[in-house]
């Protein structure tokens, strides 16, 4: 495990500094839903008795809606406390892999991010988010992460340390295929199919019949290119920006999986904060949360257009049920074999 040096703000004296502007220091964390609506009345101002600069960093690209959520939870944030709290948005990887960013905000390096398939290795039960066919679609999973399931896995994250602030959406998969139209169960049985090295993936894509072949994603393109793989399961954002459109002729809308992405801290480090500076930062981040899902959807409508225009052929699947069915043997052995899963499957499964 990587190495990182204490946080260069330390809790004790901070607080001592703050006490002057910020009024109550009530350490306790602050519990709420994680749902959509924004507070009716204008939030009090907040502010420090000396400057407070945040660090989020994030893997994706500074296109990718992530940055956006990023960038409107600055804004908010910055406004709410007059400009006392700063937020510095890092993209790209800029402060390193989702390993690195993860570890540097237990360590306090770095101070927020979005939890993704590495966070797993924390909080294992959040891989049901990656079971296939398990959320329905993207209505089912915000619904999901603004109400029990996303409690239940804030909670067990912050048993490992972490605070959920809210979920960035990160869009809904589907299949996209070179050659071979998919359109029923049957269609996908002995494709070589570009998966993700996440267990839940590669078991639910073998119950289908396919082959899944876990690879980089930097390296989708090339295999598609010289037919390594028959096929990939990706959002349409990462069709255009890869320029898959290119490679691959078929696009299945699936929505096989639609996944939530927390928005997450040191659960310490925000603990420790005046109690209106962790208001601030919980509400602006639900605020943000809102914000990137809609520039999410805006941006998915674009790059359907973009892959239509460019001579990819759109299909749907006629048999849906089939592959639910045939992926539930994976669901209940995710149950069985991880835990924490099991009550995080049926609440999925009972969630409307």
């Amino acid at each position: 495990m990587s190495r990182f040096p204490r946080s260069t703000i330390d809790r004790r004296r901070f607080l001592q500094l703050a006490i002057g502007g910020a009024g109550s220091l009530a350490t306790a964390p602050i519990v709420g839903s994680f749902g959509s609506a924004v507070a009716a009345e204008p939030p009090a101002r907040a502010k420090l008795a000396k400057k407070l600069t945040l660090k989020f960093a994030t893997i994706v690209a500074e296109s990718f809606p992530y940055v956006d959520g990023a960038r409107r939870w600055k804004q908010l944030v910055e406004e709410r406390t007059s400009g006392t709290v700063e937020i510095q948005v890092f993209h790209t990887a800029q402060l390193g892999d989702e390993r690195t960013i993860n570890e540097g905000i237990l360590a306090g390096s770095i101070h927020a991010g979005v939890g993704a398939g590495a966070w797993a290795g924390y909080v294992p039960a959040y891989n049901v988010v990656e079971l296939p066919f398990l959320i329905r679609d993207l209505k089912h999973m915000y619904s999901l992460a603004d109400g029990p399931l996303g409690e239940k896995l804030a909670q067990q994250a912050e048993s490992k340390g972490f605070k959920v602030l809210a979920y960035y959406s990160a869009g809904d998969q589907h299949f996209q295929t070179r050659n071979k139209p998919v359109r029923s169960l049957s269609d996908m049985k002995g494709l070589k199919i570009r998966v993700i090295e996440n267990r839940a993936l590669v078991d639910g894509f073998r119950a289908f019949g396919a082959v899944p072949t876990p690879l980089p994603y930097p390296q989708i393109y090339t295999a598609l290119q010289q037919g390594t793989v028959d096929g990939s399961a990706n959002d349409i954002l990462s069709v255009t920006t890869l320029k898959m459109y290119e490679v691959a002729k078929y696009f299945t809308m699936s929505s096989y999986v639609a996944e939530p992405r927390p928005v997450i801290m040191s659960a310490s480090f925000l603990n420790g904060l005046p109690s209106d500076i962790q208001k601030v930062l919980l509400e602006a981040a639900r605020e943000s949360a809102v914000y990137e899902r809609k520039v999410f959807e805006d941006k998915m409508a674009g790059a359907f257009q973009e892959a239509r225009k460019n001579g990819m052929t759109f299909l749907e699947l006629s048999d849906r049920e089939k592959w639910v069915d045939a992926v539930r043997p994976v669901w209940d052995e995710f149950g069985k074999t991880t835990p924490g899963a099991a009550e995080l499957i049926q609440i999925i499964q009972r969630t409307k």
